[in-house]
């Protein structure tokens, strides 16, 4: 090799690597300054695009990790609410428990509806108060609300909060048939009970007979109410259609099979023979006597057997013939407010037969707070007669009337005496006045008698009821109802919890993901410093090398001065 002095290519192979290695220690330093591999696009673009990807991805998940926090703000927030409301709902129950007994008195039991009807209002003010950032949760407006919680579009939890006003919750359906007067074999089916399948009862008898009647039956019912969401009560009752008056039984006059005679008594039976000759054997018959507040003689089965009167008990006592045999009324009651669908075979002693009328209502727990409604008392078994205690009797003509009520001729009834049926029923709201237009009675249209043909509506318990708790059979409806409205909100806090652990769920998730997503991105984008401090140690080393060859390369021009001299 000559020796050349313009072109130093050693000199300029020196300087080209030690520009290399120059950009290569710069971009050493810059890794380890900010920590990063990839500081631009240059560093490596695939791995830049895929880092932005991921980085994107991360940050998302974190926003969606305070969505989901909020989320879980809102839900506790109206389940705390719902917790306080519960709390009312279990003493609006105790506050009915207390009523549901002959102990209390109109004064106290009207003092606990006055505490009822506060509560409500509270209950009330909870759901149209609640709230979150401005948001109404328990008023029935939260509905269909969503949460993203996920770095895509869509990626949601949604969720709804019922209404918990006292109008919304505590719909309970009662069902209450009409009046049986005929004994037989009953089989009752519930049908769709889950929405599915039917639920098949076993057969009960109903009959006057120990342990047979709507009170067998009402126990073979909530033996598996738990099952079919249905529960049962019943009402055998026969009440006198007007208040006691003179007069006697004849000797065959007997109840349930068991004779008891002739029997004497005086108006209002004054000295008790009436009342006492029936309570006597009831311990066998399992048939009680006892008089109302209107002085009306009532005939109550506590084990719910039938009431079958035999011989004749005498017009004084107001019982009419056609409630010498009464097998009393079914009630029906479910929590979820929804109709109670019922097939089965010889329905008709029980009341609930093809052509008998069932009295139907939902109720709210805010609508037992106020008067209940005449056909709604009827639904729930207030009455011991169907159509809101309305009895229907009709009768061919005048003297089978009079013979089926004992005025027959000479009795001092005849229908020229003039003679006012109310003169025996005083107070009666279903005789009002003898052969009156009170009875339906119009006369034909041919001329002929109007006593010929009429039909006697007699109004036995036909009225509205007091609100809520004030009377017995007000507070165990209302027990029944606050009993749904804690389903009802217990449901809607379940529904809640759920979501709740959905959300919990998913957040746990996501917190992993965002964990690995941002490792991954690490992978790609942080420098590793260990072997990025021996690259920049390399390329330093190879810094000061360069230096010195330049250096050399320089010195060697030297010789040609040498070969000059």
């Amino acid at each position: 090799m000559g020796f050349r002095i313009n072109t130093n290519v050693a000199s300029l192979n020196a300087q080209a690597n030690a520009n290399l290695n120059s950009r290569a220690l710069e971009n050493s330093l810059g890794r380890l300054s900010s920590g990063l591999r990839i500081n631009s696009a240059a560093d490596d673009a695939s791995g830049m695009a895929i880092a932005d990807s991921l980085r994107s991805q991360a940050n998302t998940l974190g926003q969606a990790i305070s969505n989901g926090n909020d989320a879980l703000g809102i839900l506790q927030t109206a389940d705390k609410a719902m917790d306080e409301q519960l709390k009312i709902l279990d003493t609006i129950k105790v506050k009915a428990t207390q009523a549901a007994q002959d102990g209390q008195t109109t004064k106290t039991r009207n003092m606990l509806q006055a505490d009822i009807n506060r509560l409500m209002e509270e209950l009330d003010n909870i759901a149209n108060t609640t709230s979150f950032n401005g948001k109404q949760l328990l008023s029935g407006g939260f509905v269909n609300q969503e949460f993203q919680i996920g770095a895509q579009s869509n990626q949601t939890i949604q969720t709804s909060i019922g209404a918990t006003q006292s109008s919304k919750i505590g719909v309970t359906r009662f069902e209450t048939g009409s009046q049986s007067h005929s004994s037989g074999v009953a089989q009752l089916t519930i049908k769709n009970y889950n929405g599915i399948d039917d639920f098949k009862f076993q057969p009960v008898v109903i009959s006057t007979s120990v342990g047979t009647g709507m009170g067998a039956l009402a126990e073979e019912i909530n033996r598996v109410s738990d099952i079919t969401g249905v529960r049962a009560n019943f009402l055998v009752e026969t009440t006198g259609a007007g208040t006691i008056k003179a007069g006697k039984t004849d000797s065959n006059f007997s109840i349930n099979g068991v004779k008891i005679g002739e029997v004497e008594y005086k108006d209002g039976d004054e000295n008790g023979a009436l009342i006492s000759a029936i309570n006597s054997v009831k311990d066998t018959t399992g048939v009680e006597a006892s008089k109302d507040a209107n002085g009306r003689l009532v005939l109550n089965s506590r084990d719910g057997r039938g009431i079958k009167i035999e011989g004749n008990m005498g017009v004084g006592s107001g019982i009419l013939k056609d409630d010498y045999e009464n097998y009393g009324r079914l009630s029906l009651v479910k929590n979820d407010g929804k109709d109670i669908l019922i097939s089965g075979s010889n329905l008709s002693t029980i009341g609930m037969g093809a052509t008998d009328m069932i009295s139907q209502a939902s109720v709210s727990l805010r609508e037992s707070k106020g008067n209940i409604d005449t056909n709604v008392a009827d639904a729930m078994g207030f009455n011991a007669y169907k159509g809101g205690g309305k009895m229907i009797v009709t009768f061919a003509n005048i003297n089978e009337f009079m013979s089926a009520n004992g005025m027959s001729g000479g009795s001092g009834f005849s229908i020229g005496s003039g003679k006012d049926y109310s003169q025996i029923y005083e107070n009666n709201l279903a005789f009002v006045t003898a052969f009156s237009i009170a009875f339906g009675i119009s006369a034909p249209s041919d001329g002929s008698s109007q006593f010929v043909n009429f039909k006697v509506s007699m109004n036995i318990a036909a009225k509205d009821q007091q609100a809520g708790v004030t009377t017995l059979k007000g507070a165990m409806a209302v027990m029944d109802i606050a009993e749904t409205a804690i389903t009802n909100l217990d449901s809607i806090r379940a529904d809640l919890g759920a979501v709740q652990n959905q959300i919990t769920a998913t957040l746990n998730n996501i917190s992993v993901t965002q964990v690995n997503i941002k490792s991954a991105e690490s992978n790609i984008r942080d420098v590793d410093f260990a072997a990025e401090s021996a690259n920049f140690a390399k390329h330093n080393i190879l810094a000061q090398s360069g230096s010195y060859a330049m250096s050399q390369a320089n010195a060697m021009q030297q010789n040609v001065m040498r070969l000059l001299q």
